[in-house]
């Protein structure tokens, strides 16, 4: 092949897998949506007729370069009526007209015959050069030339009924990007397709008019992942990455195994497929899990865990599912478009405005959303383009977008409620399995484990511990400071199954000690730390109380028999969970109890320091939380002066201010 070939089949090749993508991309995770299967249908057009052409300068075989040829029509032949089809698949939002939809089936029809002319008969094909179709008084050449200008006709009907779109999309900025991308799609397409079908070029340098279509593929790409033609962006964008990932995992995974495969079977002389047979075998076993995890590391910081839990319980997609309340916005640009509409607002109960489209200005009309007795604020809508009034099938219209907003309010609360549900749920099978698990330590234990006590630990303020009873004094051994032994233990404590490393505890307890005098230090007093925790056994049986393994010291759990932290976020689970008001009354007021203070505050070295920073703001905030729920207990009961007191307490614990409590006693008037 010389270069022009050569850059042919460079870009066709970047056709063809973009096209593959999107294709897929659109038809399996938005197939519902409107033009999704023209899309669909488009894309493997693109698909066929540039692998066709791939194949044809590539093989040697003149069998396979004439069903190549035939694929090669077939694909040239149908993709303007499929571009025109989902032109007006993506723009016409209410019934396509009588005359459109005349015409479309005619361009498809005279396409196909077209195509099946072709393939039966190539040399009937409509072509500039000879053998050509002709007909009696109308030479081949002519015949050849009109079906390059039906075909160009065809992409520029296609032009201007999106640039119509275009002028008419009113004020949603939102659809009027879609549509201008769109449009700049189809015009590049079409000036490739263009240089690619025209004689002079076609001939020369057909590497140019494919280039440009590959560059109206990727503004497709563009416009599907970015301005979110099928799906929300922010699916898109979720959709893309995944994707992108997924196949470049799946091509590397393949290549290694194709490489291991060849190089087995020349080590072991023999011709079977035994690395791809096991590889099948392990990647059905581990392929849910670690998709799983796949999609919780791509998930991480962008989607609620609760929330695609309750989707994988319904069977939906998480990537194209979009939650009910953010259809509401794209409804109302729909509606407003379609209705002629200056806009159209979603307003709460307040009559703050939460979403909209367009300028509604002095409503023309406003209607309730409620469902099954429960408001969720109204819908405004603007006057008509026509300043006419609305008329009864108008009405009726609006007010059924009126109940799909409010269904959609509803179904949102409800699947939140489910959502909570599920999280809570789930946070209760693990609390399951994890006394299961300290059942059968305990079924295990030797007697004198199950007669020794554990710890009672009091975190929630100055640290403190006891055992039957009797306050801890001494952390340390004869030659360990109780001071750096209490801090070991407020560090392995506040740690749990993270565990510690030395370095870690090194830096915190002796930052200024010199590295073999701290080594030292450090595992005399966690010698002396077991000894403390783990008092029956001697120096020789070795202590259980403390663990080591991957580099990292663990506190054993059976050590610690109770902790006020545990019991205090208990009670709080306690209190959101039950529907009694007195039981939860009664929760938060034992939770409220339990904190006595900051968390581990005034401990020896680990309480100034940074590990502890973020727990110690996450139970704040619990606490904080805390409070304004007593004080909403307290005001409903109509008890002011306890519902005050709640608040203020609020307000001084939070650092940064606490404007629920403030709002509270304003509302008490006590502010």
């Amino acid at each position: 092949m010389g270069m022009p070939e050569q850059l042919e089949v460079v870009a066709h090749g970047a056709t063809v897998i973009l096209a593959t993508w999107l294709g897929l991309t659109v038809g399996l995770r938005a197939p519902r949506r409107g033009g999704a299967r023209a899309f669909g249908v488009l894309a493997a057009l693109l698909v066929i007729w540039s692998l066709s052409i791939i194949v044809r300068r590539l093989t040697t075989d003149p069998s396979v370069d004439e069903v190549a040829r035939w694929f090669e029509v077939t694909g040239s032949s149908l993709l303007p009526p499929a571009v025109l089809t989902v032109a007006t698949a993506l723009t016409v939002e209410r019934q396509t007209p009588r005359w459109l939809a005349i015409s479309l089936v005619g361009f498809w029809v005279v396409s196909i015959a077209v195509a099946a002319l072709t393939v039966v008969a190539p040399e009937l094909e409509p072509r500039v050069a000879a053998p050509h179709l002709s007909f009696p008084g109308i030479p081949g050449e002519i015949v050849g030339w009109l079906w390059i200008a039906f075909r160009v006709a065809i992409f520029g009907a296609a032009i201007a009924w999106v640039a119509l779109a275009v002028r008419d999309v009113g004020p949603d900025r939102a659809r009027r990007r879609q549509l201008q991308v769109t449009l700049l799609a189809l015009v590049v397409g079409t000036v490739g397709g263009v240089l690619r079908i025209a004689p002079v070029l076609s001939d020369s340098d057909p590497w140019i008019g494919v280039s440009i279509v590959t560059l109206s593929v990727v503004l497709a790409s563009y416009a599907v992942f970015a301005q979110g033609i099928f799906f929300a962006p922010e699916i898109a964008g979720h959709a893309f990455r995944l994707s992108a990932l997924a196949g470049v995992g799946v091509t590397i995974y393949v290549g290694v195994l194709l490489g291991l495969d060849s190089v087995v079977r020349r080590v072991l002389a023999i011709d079977l497929p035994i690395v791809i047979g096991l590889a099948l075998v392990a990647t059905v076993a581990i392929f849910e899990p670690a998709a799983a995890r796949v999609r919780r590391w791509l998930g991480a910081g962008d989607t609620d865990p609760s929330y695609d839990r309750m989707l994988r319980a319904l069977g939906q997609g998480m990537l194209t599912t979009r939650r009910p309340e953010d259809s509401i916005e794209p409804a109302l640009g729909e509606l407003a478009r379609t209705m002629g509409l200056t806009g159209a607002e979603f307003r709460e109960p307040s009559g703050a405005v939460i979403a909209s489209s367009g300028t509604v200005g002095e409503a023309a009309l406003e209607l309730p959303l409620q469902r099954d007795g429960t408001a969720y604020g109204s819908v405004a809508f603007g006057a008509k383009d026509s300043n006419l009034p609305f008329t009864s099938s108008e009405r009726e219209v609006l007010g059924m977008a009126a109940g799909y907003l409010a269904a959609s309010l509803e179904l949102g609360a409800r699947q939140a409620e489910q959502a909570k549900e599920l999280e809570q749920l789930s946070r209760d099978r693990a609390a399951v399995s994890t006394s299961g698990r300290r059942l059968h330590g305990a079924l295990e234990a030797s007697p004198d484990d199950a007669v020794r006590g554990g710890l009672h630990v009091f975190a929630l303020g100055p640290l403190r511990a006891e055992r039957d009873g009797e306050l801890i004094r001494q952390w340390g051994g004869e030659k360990a400071g109780t001071r750096q032994a209490e801090a070991l233990f407020a560090f392995l404590f506040d740690r749990g199954e993270r565990g510690v490393t030395k370095d870690e505890a090194v830096e915190l307890i002796w930052p200024d000690v010199d590295l073999d005098r701290a080594d030292l230090a450090f595992h005399r007093t966690l010698g002396g730390l077991r000894r403390t925790l783990d008092p029956g056994r001697g120096q020789r049986q070795g202590s259980k109380a403390i663990g080591f393994s991957n580099d990292r010291y663990r506190l054993d759990p059976d050590v610690v028999a109770w902790t006020d932290v545990a019991t205090f976020e208990q009670r709080l689970t306690d209190a959101g969970t039950t529907t009694d008001p007195v039981a939860a009354l009664a929760a938060l007021t034992e939770a409220r109890s339990l904190y006595r203070g900051e968390y581990l505050d005034d401990c020896p070295f680990y309480g100034d320091g940074a590990y502890v920073e973020d727990r110690r703001e996450l139970l704040r905030a619990r606490y904080v939380d805390l409070l304004l729920s007593l004080g909403g207990f307290h005001e409903q009961r109509g008890d002011r002066g306890a519902a005050a007191a709640a608040f203020r307490e609020a307000r001084s614990a939070a650092d940064a201010g606490c404007p629920p409590a403030d709002a509270a006693l304003e509302r008490l008037g006590f502010a």
